[in-house]
């Protein structure tokens, strides 16, 4: 495996400036992941520039699913759902450790938006989208439910409910959960591994453009503070609800983005005890969001609304009391015996779309997720799409920047439709990681769970951490009681991973900023931080900065919680 360390990264900066490459990618997103691995496959060079950490926005902050998007059936937009199923399915069998099939119930009421024929015919017409005339299929098909068996399979959830009435049926479908930044990591380092003249730069931010047919690329390194520079003739934007920002830096009068703020609430599984996940509409405006099932967590969102579109509030945006009542006050009626209250929420994220709203939308929610290819300024933008289809965005991408001649004409074979969809590096299935921890005699290291959770997480990475907790097993114990987090996983992630701050480390890296809670999360920095900082060389005031910057992030994501100040002192 190739070691990514932060210690290397002013080293490769400075190896790279000046250097050109056959495209140059602003922003270190899943969209950015996705043409870079595009370009690495077909031995094109690339260099990754991003202002802030990889997978710093809505790829770390989405839903956490890839999914064709049923609401979109009621939409007309069947092309974007057939899209968005395919790659869905072929996400499942090529990283089937980081993707993996997620059960949801959605259900018709006396008095809801939904009919039974429209659940019936949405749930039919979705898995027909997804598996005709495709490769890679649904791994289980959908069915429909009736109220009896809903009450089965989902006791906790009321089968009446005011001002919608009783379920009249349900449908029964599947999509797929992800952990949305290690996918957007693990496409970057294999990007890096497939094509080694290439590299990706975190906290790097571009600040000009100049040139014709070659252009330079010039960037702030935000830890040193240099400037340096790259050259090539395919300059592509990939900096989703950046975008905006990104153009006018460089001269461009661009207005195409519509950014709306979603967030998710995240409490015990045992609350709620939703066996699957649901898809549920808000009983005061009848906006769809979702139940997810995540381990022994519950994860409730998303919302929908305008978000402003100064760059120091895309950079962070929070849940705030608002958003929790909002989404509170449609759980606590559809699962009566939770009583969810902010005392049980364990955290939260909030993250921000890069719509491109088309002229007749009507609502937030109307806004579609179909992306676009434009230029300006001879920089070429990608904007707008769906997490899922990153790798059809950036397969249209190079068949973009090869048609206007800013790469070689490719070898027909390579610019053949779906060429990309090939297996990820390290990804792998339960038996094959089981095969391997087998082979290395690591069978009794960690427990079950651990074990689950390291597979889960890291694909065959996973089989190297347990070797570095049968070598010292003080590094495999929980750092948090009940959390699979060990020093084991950070000491990897330090070597492999390229954190550079100790949020990357437990917001993106991990998911440990919402699945501890958040009065553990002091205790989990201070443990986790000596890692980092023996890694990046941190002083003790740097890493006591880290700490106070963590917990400070912590806390603003549950500040509406009462005692959550704490983190703060």
């Amino acid at each position: 495996m190739k070691e990514w360390k932060t210690l290397d990264r002013e080293s490769r900066i400075k190896a790279a400036n000046g250097k050109e490459f056959d495209i140059v990618i602003i922003g270190g997103g899943i969209t950015g992941a996705g043409i870079a691995r595009e370009a690495a496959l077909r031995n094109l060079s690339f260099c990754i520039i991003e202002k802030e950490d990889f997978a710093f926005g809505t790829s770390s902050r989405s839903s956490k699913l890839f999914h064709g998007g049923m609401r979109y059936l009621g939409q007309g937009e069947f092309g974007l759902v057939r899209e968005s199923t395919t790659e869905r399915n072929w996400l499942a069998y090529s990283i089937p450790n980081l993707v993996r099939p997620l059960g949801f119930l959605y259900s018709s009421y006396e008095n809801s938006k939904d009919s039974p024929f429209m659940v019936k015919f949405g749930i039919t017409f979705y898995t027909i989208l997804s598996d005709w005339f495709s490769k890679y299929k649904t791994f289980r098909k959908s069915r429909v439910m009736k109220p009896k068996q809903v009450e089965e399979w989902e006791p906790e959830l009321a089968q009446e409910v005011d001002g919608i009435g009783k379920i009249k049926m349900s449908g029964f479908y599947y999509d797929t959960n992800c952990d949305d930044s290690r996918v957007t990591l693990e496409t970057i380092k294999d990007s890096l591994i497939l094509q080694k003249n290439s590299e990706a730069f975190s906290y790097c931010k571009v600040n000009k453009v100049e040139g014709d047919a070659v252009k330079t690329v010039y960037f702030e390194d935000a830890i040193s503070k240099e400037t340096f520079s790259v050259k090539s003739k395919a300059v592509v934007s990939a900096t989703g609800i950046w975008t905006d920002h990104l153009l006018k830096t460089i001269g461009a009068e661009s207005d195409r983005i519509f950014p709306t703020k979603g967030v998710h609430l995240v409490v015990d599984n045992e609350q709620l005890k939703n066996h699957a996940a649901l898809g549920i509409r808000h009983l005061t405006d009848g906006r769809f969001f979702f139940i997810l099932k995540r381990n022994n967590l519950s994860i409730i969102g998303t919302t929908d609304t305008k978000y402003p579109k100064d760059e120091p509030t895309l950079d962070y945006p929070y849940c705030t009391k608002e958003d929790a009542d909002y989404l509170l006050s449609t759980i606590n009626k559809m699962f009566p015996h939770a009583k969810i209250t902010y005392k049980d929420i364990i955290g939260t994220w909030a993250g921000v779309r890069p719509l491109i709203k088309p002229a007749n939308a009507k609502s937030e929610s109307d806004v579609s997720r179909t992306h676009e290819i434009f230029e300006e300024k001879g920089v070429v933008s990608i904007a707008g799409g769906k997490s899922t289809t990153h790798r059809y965005m950036a397969e249209e991408l190079i068949h973009y920047l090869e048609k206007t001649g800013r790469i070689a004409k490719q070898d027909k074979k390579l610019m053949k439709k779906g060429f990309s969809k090939q297996p990820y590096l390290f990804s792998c299935t339960r038996k094959d990681f089981d095969t391997m921890v087998n082979k290395n005699n690591l069978d009794m290291v960690g427990s079950p769970e651990q074990q689950e959770y390291l597979w889960q997480q890291y694909g065959k990475g996973g089989v190297e951490i347990l070797s570095t907790i049968a070598a010292n097993p003080a590094l495999g114990e929980e750092i948090v009681a009940g959390k699979p987090y060990s020093l084991a996983e950070f000491e990897y992630i330090a070597k492999y991973e390229q954190p550079v701050h100790l949020k990357d480390m437990l917001v993106r890296r991990t998911e440990a900023q919402w699945r501890v809670h958040w009065s553990n999360q002091k205790q989990l920095a201070e443990a986790v931080a000596p890692v980092v900082a023996k890694a990046n060389n941190w002083t003790k005031d740097q890493t006591a900065a880290e700490i106070k910057d963590y917990l400070q992030y912590v806390y603003d994501s549950v500040a509406f919680i009462p005692g959550a100040e704490a983190l703060t002192k």
